[in-house]
């Protein structure tokens, strides 16, 4: 302590911090919508908050917009409530330099010559079998290693030049974004990480020993839950065949030897949350306990808040689409979404439409199809002539169906209209939080990674049924239109629309997750500070 009684700066807390009176943080993240769009919504969050902290967004290019329409919905939002003694700074945007992790994984893939068909391999979306399983396992590493060595020292050099020019009390990462991580972890700044993910994706490390080799099936496995008792042996085989991957991948391989040689710096992934991690690092979860697997154990550095969905930062759906609006009140509605990066070949999104004509012809009332479809390949959808015409035509020209490439609302302004009797999604956390958070049934088609396991907790938790169990991660038909009949109209129908309102009455009653995890992250801010004093 100073004479004149200021606290002498620290290395953990600059003079510069000291003497500021609003929190600062700095959030990390990539680009991809279903982790972004997290740290969206907590940015928004923590604007509504007096006095709101100052917040800065790095990202690479192409978020800008995102962030900039975030903070002035934020700002227009909260305006009306605030003195002009406490006037909410926009957020400041940082880029971070170097390609994008998506395209350092598309770079990966054409460099080892790996079938793609879009933006996965096609491993992804192959019929599972053995080898299938074990390609696809090989196909995700990329995931933890996005760039490959000299890449990553240019983005993890450019994160260390943002995070010293920011100087936050709190830095919050994307939990799979190594370079941000390794970062952090280099520098030895307060962090922590924010996720849309499941708490068992946090903590499967953390379960009663042999949980995780016998409870929980691995990633493209396929298995349901809990695995069956003549599949565990093929399931901890998957397991050590992910390890062995892991370890002899040859991009992290060259990483670890590129950056110790040329930055000094040690590799951290996102494997290393689980097994060697900071003491105080929070990984806050956008899940509850409610909403996973039962029993499944929740370490003290697991923090679950609830669903973060981002809210649209435009107008009402009465307004941003009044036609939309008014269409979708016609008669109960079957959404189909299967997200961004699902993009369908025509035959994929032909069996498609022939289980929704299934289910037009056999259900016992009337209802209509929104069908988002992200095409792969040129192909028709609604013209007299084309194949999906040739399949849903009546129902196209009666305006029962209608197959569009974009929407202006965000799919959540769509599902708390109320008229949507059925989400039929491909299974990503957000498209899965959604539904839940609306108490709408679902119906998931499982594509990759980790929607085989929220299609399970679909249906084992009984809001909805896996549309396409036997043939997964493809479609049949007739395996589809059964599953979605099953929840409208089957006899489990009743009790799947009360499951799912009552997990939406759950999530209520927690509260808004983005505005659980903005308090929890200032929190954070307030542990830092005084671990600096």
């Amino acid at each position: 302590m100073e004479e004149n009684g200021t606290p002498t700066p620290t290395p953990a807390q600059p003079a510069a911090q000291q003497r500021r009176s609003k929190k600062r943080i700095l959030f990390i993240t990539n680009i991809e919508r279903g982790q972004a769009n997290v740290f969206l919504a907590t940015s928004h969050a923590l604007l509504q908050i007096k006095p709101a902290p100052e917040l800065h967004f790095a990202t690479f290019t192409g978020l800008e917009a995102e962030v900039s329409s975030t903070s002035q919905h934020a700002i227009l939002t909260a305006s009306p409530h605030l003195s002009p003694a406490e006037p909410i700074q926009p957020i400041t945007f940082h880029t971070i330099r170097g390609p994008s992790g998506i395209d350092g994984m598309q770079q990966y893939y054409a460099s080892r010559k790996t079938p793609k068909r879009s933006f996965v391999p096609d491993s992804f979306v192959s019929p599972l079998n053995f080898f299938t399983t074990l390609r696809a396992i090989h196909d995700t590493m990329p995931i933890f290693f996005t760039h490959d060595g000299p890449q990553t020292a240019e983005v993890v050099a450019s994160i260390i030049e943002i995070i010293k020019q920011v100087d936050a009390d709190l830095v919050v990462v994307d939990c799979v974004m190594t370079a941000a991580l390794t970062a952090c972890q280099h520098l030895g700044v307060k962090f922590a990480c924010l996720s849309p993910n499941s708490i068992l994706d946090m903590a499967r490390s953390a379960q009663p020993y042999g949980a995780s080799f016998l409870r929980f099936p691995v990633m493209f496995s396929g298995f349901s839950y809990p695995v069956p008792w003549y599949l565990k042996p093929l399931n901890i085989l998957y397991i050590l065949y992910v390890v062995s991957a892991y370890l002899r991948f040859d991009r992290r391989r060259e990483t670890v030897k590129y950056l110790a040689q040329h930055m000094g710096a040690k590799l951290r992934t996102p494997i290393d949350l689980s097994r060697d991690r900071p003491v105080d690092l929070k990984l806050v979860v956008g899940c509850l306990a409610e909403l996973d697997f039962p029993g499944i154990h929740i370490p003290a550095h697991v923090v679950p808040c609830g669903p973060i969905i981002r809210d649209s930062s435009g107008p009402p759906i009465s307004e941003a689409d009044s036609e939309l609006c008014a269409w979708l009140a016609k008669r109960p509605t079957l959404y189909v979404n299967l997200g961004t990066l699902c993009q369908l070949d025509e035959d994929r999104a032909v069996e498609l439409a022939r289980a929704l004509r299934l289910v037009l012809v056999q259900a016992p009332q009337d209802f209509q199809v929104l069908w988002k479809l992200k095409k792969f390949g040129e192909y028709g959808t609604v013209n007299a002539g084309c194949r999906i015409h040739d399949v849903l035509g009546k129902f196209i020209d009666a305006d029962l169906v209608r197959i569009v490439g974009w929407l202006v609302p965000e799919p959540i302004s769509i599902l708390w209209t109320g008229h949507v009797a059925c989400s039929v999604h491909q299974g990503g956390a957000n498209s899965y939080y959604e539904a839940i958070i609306a108490g709408v049934p679902q119906v998931v088609l499982p594509q990759w990674i980790d929607c085989y396991l929220y299609a399970e907790r679909v249906e084992y938790l009984g809001m909805g049924r896996v549309g396409n169990r036997k043939a997964k991660p493809l479609w049949t038909a007739e395996e589809l239109a059964t599953a979605i009949l099953d929840v409208l109209f089957g006899k489990d129908s009743e009790a799947i629309r009360q499951k799912a309102r009552e997990l939406a009455e759950i999530c209520k009653r927690n509260g808004n997750g983005a505005e659980n995890a903005a308090r929890i992250l200032l929190a954070e801010c307030d542990v830092s500070n005084k671990k600096g004093q």
